[in-house]
């Protein structure tokens, strides 16, 4: 079993891990709410599945509800298909800004979702353009632009 300071994360190392501030989750978070707004065809064209799309929101939608009080969201990309999974854990020996034990929320997804965020996050910039990207999200558009530079694997 692959394990590290973190714990027990499975079979095998992650083929890309995706370490995010919780301030850069939030806005990565309310970007990639937008994408069901989307036809399902502009999706399709960047890979990305109907099913993918419920999996990369549903997941979101978990960790967000977990990062009050954490320091950082670290998401686990698997070449396997490994059931999505969100836990929260304590960083030993980190402090975050209030002086208590830092937190992290961990999570796994597909690599295949992973490897598409990216994309499906830009194309969400471009379509919306920075006005209305404002109003749906609450972020300006170099706030985003910043955020999702984080979600690029390459």
């Amino acid at each position: 079993m692959f394990s590290d300071e973190q714990g027990d994360r499975g079979a095998s190392p992650p083929a890309s891990v995706i370490v995010l501030s919780v301030d850069q989750f939030e806005v990565i978070f309310q970007v990639t709410y937008q994408l069901p707004n989307f036809q399902e065809s502009r999706l399709m064209e960047l890979g990305c599945t109907t099913a993918d799309l419920q999996t990369l929101v549903g997941a979101l939608r978990e960790i967000d509800a977990r990062v009050a009080g954490a320091s950082r969201v670290c998401i686990w990309l698997r070449d396997d298909e490994a059931e999505f999974a969100v836990e929260v854990q304590i960083s030993s020996g980190e402090v975050n800004d209030v002086g208590a034990p830092g937190a992290e929320v961990m999570a796994t997804l597909p690599l295949r979702i992973g490897r598409r965020w990216y994309a499906l996050a830009q194309l969400v910039v471009s379509a919306l353009g920075s006005r209305e990207l404002f109003l749906r999200t609450g972020y300006g558009s170099d706030e985003v632009q910043a955020a999702v530079a984080g979600l690029d694997l390459d």
